[in-house]
């Protein structure tokens, strides 16, 4: 039930080239019947048709089937008459590209380039393209530099004025409201354009052709799965924005984790009118975005790529998780306040570690605390005893422990373990612990063991407790953390759309927020793009991941 309902709103929305070479051709029923004053199209399911298939057929939209016939995501019978909506035909035909032509009025805009201005910010400013200012100034192939002067060819577009009447495209009907009035209208509903790169396999999933539908136990392709709980999230959460009237054009392309496929879609201008791009999920698929994105100054967003090669010399890449020295300066931060008799940090001396001492020191100077000490233990030089015989017996100990030597972490947690017998002592530790295997959760528990973490999700939170009831009512099953970071993405992103558009990625610099899962407050990297920085604090106690609070 839950596949059926994910694919009838992903169809609605979907630029997909997918094929469905198993599904029967679908012909246009001759036969009509006016149903309460509308005109309706009475056609009659054969063998093999899908839901897919009728939709496209007719060009209309999968969700005005699914509301003019009831129980129909259930699945298909043979013969089963379904009502279609002639005066809908056409609403999902692709827009052809315009015979129009640009005039230049034989007139340039001359402009002077301040600081902190694109190419894409002065776009749109004058309402003409970044290829069309390219064209009018062959130097800018060197860059655009501060202080210098180039043309701007002001567009005049033959023939009659564009029509008032436009559609959202790209937003399930729950959220989508149709513009039909005066054109300020319009603009106030359609705020931006965003587009969704995601591996969503939709032929793999498409099972709506058989007519025992219903009595089949439906399993969704397992790789799909992780941008499906995204993609659900990010429509929950626009379900949202809209009622905040914030409103915006989302496509959704099914990359399928195929380069050639996405590489082909950014050659036919699949992203050209896009102001900003979430996606691809995977780094080989990515790296086919990237030099689109960079070249045409659009924002682009990794939600889940952790690598910080992504950024690298490209000015307009977002990077949802924070690297490892992001998430130890955080701690440092975190610790400056600390008001422990003794504090350390224990390291075995190697180039990783020294690294991250430097971080969690930067941290510590700027958390905002009072000047706390914490003095460094090179344990495979000093030993153990040494720092033994500093701890306190009667006060809390902090132990920061900065290496991720999966060897030698077993044993020392062991041996920090024996000294919790008689001191009190609270461990903190970088965020790769999390994922290794040897180390003892029993440990973790005597050791009271924190460390920071990019994702969190707090069950006992009344709004995330919400969230779960509302995605189970709408998709019958549980929201993942994918489909938590499918919402606060959109929650973040679409909320600061318009500022993003009109000062350019440097606009985010100036949000913090604090999603259900993520935190987030962005910081431009030397040469690059933008990483979030903010992460938060938890802690083991008990054998039950927290937040922490002491």
């Amino acid at each position: 039930m839950r596949i059926q309902k994910t694919i009838f709103i992903l169809f609605a929305t979907l630029l997909s080239l997918a094929g469905f070479a198993q599904s029967s051709a679908v012909v246009i029923s001759d036969s009509l019947a006016i149903i309460e004053g509308e005109t309706y199209y009475i056609h009659s399911v054969q063998a093999r048709q899908t839901l897919f298939t009728i939709a496209s057929t007719y060009e209309v939209k999968l969700s005005r089937i699914a509301f003019d016939n009831p129980g129909v995501l259930d699945g298909l019978k043979l013969g089963q008459l379904l009502k279609i909506l002639k005066s809908a035909q056409g609403e999902t035909k692709p827009v052809e590209a315009s015979d129009e032509k640009l005039e230049i009025d034989g007139e340039y805009v001359l402009y002077k380039v301040p600081r902190r201005q694109t190419l894409y910010s002065i776009s749109k400013e004058y309402n003409t393209s970044v290829s069309s200012i390219l064209d009018a100034n062959p130097e800018l192939a060197n860059g655009l530099k501060v202080g210098s002067t180039i043309r701007i060819p002001v567009p005049k577009i033959l023939g009659e004025e564009t029509s008032v009447k436009e559609k959202m495209v790209g937003l399930p009907d729950i959220v989508r409201k149709e513009a039909v009035q005066e054109k300020i209208e319009v603009a106030s509903i359609a705020k931006g354009h965003i587009t969704l790169m995601l591996p969503l396999y939709l032929d793999m999933n498409d099972t709506l052709g058989s007519t025992k539908l219903a009595e089949q136990d439906e399993e969704i392709y397992g790789k799909s799965e992780i941008a499906l709980q995204f993609y659900e999230g990010f429509l929950m959460a626009l379900d949202t924005l809209a009622k905040m009237g914030h409103k915006v054009k989302v496509t959704v392309i099914d990359t399928e984790n195929r380069p050639w496929k996405v590489r082909k879609l950014v050659e036919n201008g699949a992203l050209r009118s896009t102001d900003l791009i979430i996606g691809p999920l995977y780094t080989q698929v990515f790296k086919e975005v990237s030099t689109f994105a960079y070249n045409n100054c659009i924002p682009l967003v990794s939600p889940t790529i952790k690598s910080a090669a992504i950024v690298s010399n490209n000015d307009f890449v977002f990077k949802q998780i924070p690297s490892e020295e992001s998430m130890i300066f955080e701690l440092g931060s975190y610790l400056s306040g600390s008001d422990s008799t003794t504090n350390a940090v224990i390291h075995y001396g190697a180039g990783d570690e020294q690294n991250m001492l430097w971080k969690f020191r930067q941290g510590l100077e700027v958390g905002g605390g009072k000047a706390v000490a914490f003095p460094a233990f090179n344990i495979y030089k000093a030993g153990s005893d040494s720092l033994r015989s500093m701890l306190s017996l009667t006060k809390r100990n902090n132990l920061v422990v900065l290496s991720n030597n999966q060897v030698k972490l077993a044993g020392l947690l062991r041996k920090l373990t024996t000294w919790t017998e008689d001191a009190y002592i609270v461990a903190y530790a970088p965020n790769e612990w999390q994922g290794f295997k040897n180390l003892e959760m029993d440990h973790f528990d005597d050791l009271r063991v924190h460390m920071p973490t990019d994702f969190y999700i707090d069950y006992e939170e009344l709004r995330v407790q919400e969230f779960v009831q509302k995605f189970r009512l709408k998709y019958a099953s549980e929201p993942s953390t994918f489909a938590f970071r499918g919402y606060d993405l959109a929650m973040h992103f679409v909320a600061n759309l318009n500022g993003l558009k009109e000062f350019g990625p440097d606009y985010m610099l100036s949000v913090e927020e604090t999603g259900m899962q993520s935190k987030f407050g962005w910081t431009k990297r030397e040469n690059g793009g933008y990483e979030n920085s903010r992460s938060r604090i938890v802690d083991y106690t008990g054998l039950e991941l927290k937040l922490a609070t002491d």
